[in-house]
């Protein structure tokens, strides 16, 4: 396992920067509603959560069930390799 000192990582500055950046461009301050700005945020999630219970459900009331759906699956050893720790050895041949 790789050591990381107090300072963190190389990229850390860099990783946590672009996270930001992600919430605030993904984010929004208000709604117009009924052509009038609105900024309180209890209005807006309840608005948009009717907009989306609204957009995602039937209008005959049916609902898709996903009974002897026959998803894919992963051998358990490709699980551990995608959950395993990342050896020092790999990211330097990957870099």
């Amino acid at each position: 396992m790789m050591k990381v000192d107090k300072r963190g990582d190389l990229n850390m500055k860099f990783f946590h920067s672009i996270i930001k950046w992600i919430r605030v461009r993904n984010g929004f301050k208000g709604l117009l509603i009924n052509y009038q700005c609105c900024d309180e945020a209890g209005v807006v999630k309840k608005r948009v959560k009717e907009f989306f219970k609204n957009r995602f459900s039937r209008e005959d009331g049916l609902q898709i069930k996903l009974l002897n759906v026959g998803f894919k699956r992963i051998e358990r050893e490709d699980n551990d390799m995608l959950v395993g720790n990342i050896s020092e050895l790999e990211i330097k041949e990957v870099v």
